[in-house]
């Protein structure tokens, strides 16, 4: 099965307007809700959007030194790699960064306990990123891994228990018809599910703490329609810090 560090990644629940707790009860009554006016809405716009570029994952701890991949210049991002095995989608998008030149390879998704392989998908090293496309949605809260041809090292992830995913499906359809009755942009709606994503607390079954859903944040970053010059420059640097030698910080 695996195996994480022990590691605690606490985040104030002020910066999203509509969270779950781990114990099922609405946050609302602790964070403010979404302002009516369009002036304030502003306001508190460029304060959060703020904090969510400012965010950093943990990754965990062979991830540098993980596979044979790192001699071709690939650093694997998500999922599985940063923060939390647990990913909410069960189509997920499998990111990483690279900086060779083009060259051809092939994402490889299978089923942990049987290795059934559920999805072999060529692509290109300089394309870093994937969207799961398989004829099924994965399973829910059956173990997959992934890798990328070349690796030797195979990623492990999680889907969620299909009445937690629900759960987050319907806060996620909320959250997007109040911000879009407010006007709100796609831009705006994408960085506010990925703040709920962050705020979202999960728990393992092999390690104490509390960890955040960060490969979905990226995901849904990553669904803008034709975003602005200065949203993908954001996002890029975003992506690029998880890979630096620095490593994350969990604020």
């Amino acid at each position: 099965m695996f195996s994480f560090h022990k590691r605690i990644s606490l985040f104030s629940f002020a910066l999203i307007p509509l969270v779950i707790t781990s114990n099922g009860v609405s946050a609302e009554s602790i964070s403010p809700q979404i302002p009516k006016s369009t002036h304030l809405i502003a306001q508190s716009f460029s304060g959060w959007v703020a904090s969510l570029w400012q965010r950093r994952p943990k990754r965990k701890g062979a991830s540098r030194s993980r596979s044979v991949a790192t001699t071709l210049n690939v650093c694997e991002i998500s999922p599985g790699i940063i923060d939390t095995y647990i990913v909410w989608s069960d189509r997920p998008l499998f990111l990483w960064q690279y900086s060779g030149t083009g060259e051809e390879t092939q994402l490889i998704v299978r089923e942990e306990e049987s290795h059934k392989v559920v999805l072999t998908q060529p692509v290109n090293f300089t394309d870093q990123q994937f969207l799961y496309n398989g004829t099924q949605p994965l399973e829910p809260g059956k173990t997959y891994q992934w890798q990328l041809s070349g690796s030797t090292i195979w990623t492990a992830f999680q889907t969620m228990s299909a009445s937690e995913h629900g759960k987050i499906q319907a806060d996620l359809q909320a959250l997007e018809q109040q911000l879009k009755a407010n006007k709100a942009n796609q831009e705006e709606i994408a960085q506010r599910k990925a703040l709920y994503f962050l705020n979202y607390p999960v728990k393992h079954t092999s390690e104490e703490g509390t960890f955040n859903l960060w490969s979905d944040a990226l995901e849904a970053l990553y669904k803008v329609n034709k975003p602005s010059q200065s949203f993908v420059e954001k996002r890029q640097a975003f992506v690029t810090s998880m890979c630096s030698s620095e490593g994350g910080t969990n604020k």
